[in-house]
């Protein structure tokens, strides 16, 4: 599958089946976050693969963003320590930006495997830290579903107008040639 097309049938998935995905793909998906970017080339960023029913239902307590009942959780988790060592203060903030981007190789490449994903955040830090035995300097910033898309699982796509484009100056929409 080319990029383009990827980019064109990613959608969020909320229904999975029961079938796990297989391990391969699994690893394919955890190269492809270890393949974005960080600030300063520095490895602060890890993923967690959380495949133990036991704790991805712990997550999902946790996090009530968290709607699927997936068979796997990537998390991206940042260390805040080595992130501001590496890089100065502003990671606390910017580290947001390179889980991001490694979300959406996730996201991407889950696409091309024919698995189903969407992003998740976590709002209660505290608790999932406990249930992944997280260091108090581990930040979590995603939480991915990953599963077969049930048969009959609705996706969600980003609805008209959501994602303007501007040309040269806010407000002024970017044409087409």
């Amino acid at each position: 599958m080319e990029l383009f097309e990827a980019l064109a049938r990613r959608r969020a998935c909320r229904e999975y089946s029961d079938e796990p995905a297989p391990r391969e793909l699994i690893e394919k998906l955890t190269y492809a976050a270890r393949r974005a970017p960080t600030a300063c080339n520095a490895p602060y960023r890890h993923v967690m693969v959380v495949d133990d029913p036991k704790v991805v239902r712990g997550v999902k307590l946790m996090s009530p963003s968290l709607l699927a009942n997936p068979p796997v959780l990537l998390i991206i988790v940042t260390d805040l320590v080595e992130a501001v060592e590496k890089t100065g203060p502003l990671a606390e903030r910017s580290s947001f930006i390179d889980s991001g981007a490694a979300g959406e190789n996730i996201l991407l490449a889950a696409t091309e495997l024919g698995l189903g994903s969407q992003f998740t955040m976590i709002p209660a830090m505290a608790g999932i830290r406990e249930i992944l035995r997280l260091p108090a300097h581990y930040r979590v910033d995603l939480i991915i579903p990953i599963g077969y898309p049930r048969n009959s699982a609705k996706t969600v796509k980003a609805r008209k107008g959501a994602n303007r484009v501007y040309h040269n100056q806010f407000g002024v929409p970017y044409e087409k040639a």
